[in-house]
C-alpha cells in the first residue's frame, strides 16, 4: 500500500496526492501566515518612490550662482549688493562734479572784478560772507522779474558789497541782483554793476555815513562811499552802483 500523505512531506514524491495537500485542513492557517511574512519582508525591502526619491530640497540649492527652486529659498537667497558710488546715474555725478568745483567756505576766490559770476557761485561768496538774500517769488530764475538772480553779475560788484557788510558790522540782504525787471543802461543790474539790499536801522545809518551827493533823477538820495561806490535810497532798499570794484 502507498505511504498515507502528511503536512510533513517535503518532496510531492514523498505523497501519493500532492495536489492535494493545499486542501487539507491544517495546511491553509500556515501557508497564510507565510504569505503575510513574506509579503511583509517585501515591502520592507522594496526601494522607496521614485517621485519621493527625485523630489527636491526645499532650501536654496548651495551651487554658486543657482537660483533657489522654491519661493522660500528665494527668500532665504542673499540680498544681492546696492550698486556701488561709482555706478550712480550721471546727473548725480555730475551733480556732485559741480559741488567740487566750489572753494572751500573759508576761502573766497581771488578774481579780477570783471569776471562774471554764475549762481552756485555767487551764493557761496555771500553764504560764507554771513549775507542772505530773499526774493518775492522765492526763486533765482534771471528771466523772472519776481526772483532774485546773482547769475552774470560782476565779482566786483560782490566783492564791494561784502566789503560793506564787514566794514559796517550790518546784517545785510540782498533783495535785487540781475533778474529782469530793473532800468536798463551801461552800468545796470542787468550787466552786473549793479545790486540792491534791505533798507534798516543799521544799514541805513551805515551809508548815510558816507557823502552825500544829491539827489538822483527819480529823486533817491545819493552816497558816496570813499571806494567810489554810490547807494540810492530807493521806496524800500538801497540800489548800489559798483563801476569799478577792489581791484578795477
Amino acid at each position: 500500500m502507498p505511504r498515507p500523505c502528511s503536512i510533513h512531506c517535503v518532496m510531492p514524491s514523498e505523497c501519493g496526492r500532492a495536489p492535494g495537500i493545499a486542501h487539507h485542513p491544517a495546511f491553509r492557517p500556515a501557508a497564510a501566515a507565510t504569505a503575510l511574512a513574506i509579503a511583509a519582508t517585501l515591502l520592507a525591502l522594496a526601494p522607496p518612490r521614485a517621485s519621493a526619491a527625485t523630489r527636491p530640497s526645499p532650501g536654496p540649492r548651495t551651487a554658486a550662482g543657482a537660483e533657489p527652486p522654491f519661493p522660500a529659498g528665494r527668500l532665504l537667497a542673499p540680498v544681492p549688493a546696492s550698486r556701488p558710488e561709482a555706478e550712480s546715474p550721471p546727473e548725480a555725478a555730475s551733480s556732485a562734479a559741480r559741488k567740487r568745483t566750489v572753494p572751500p567756505r573759508d576761502v573766497l576766490p581771488d578774481l579780477p572784478s570783471s569776471q562774471r559770476l554764475d549762481q552756485q557761485l555767487a551764493e557761496y561768496a555771500l553764504r560764507a560772507s554771513g549775507i542772505g538774500w530773499r526774493s518775492t517769488g522765492r526763486c533765482s530764475d534771471r528771466t523772472v522779474r519776481t526772483c532774485t538772480s546773482f547769475e552774470g553779475i560782476r565779482w566786483g560788484t560782490l566783492r564791494s558789497l561784502i566789503d560793506f557788510a564787514e566794514s559796517s558790522g550790518c546784517e545785510v540782504t540782498v533783495t535785487g541782483g540781475t533778474e529782469h525787471g530793473h532800468a536798463g543802461g551801461t552800468y545796470s543790474h542787468a550787466n552786473g554793476y549793479k545790486i540792491d539790499i534791505a533798507t534798516g536801522a543799521c544799514v541805513d545809518e551805515a551809508v548815510r555815513r558816507y557823502p552825500s551827493i544829491g539827489v538822483r533823477g527819480d529823486g533817491a538820495r545819493l552816497h558816496r562811499s570813499p571806494e567810489g561806490v554810490v547807494f540810492a535810497r530807493e521806496k524800500d532798499h538801497w540800489d548800489i552802483t559798483i563801476r569799478r570794484g577792489p581791484r578795477g
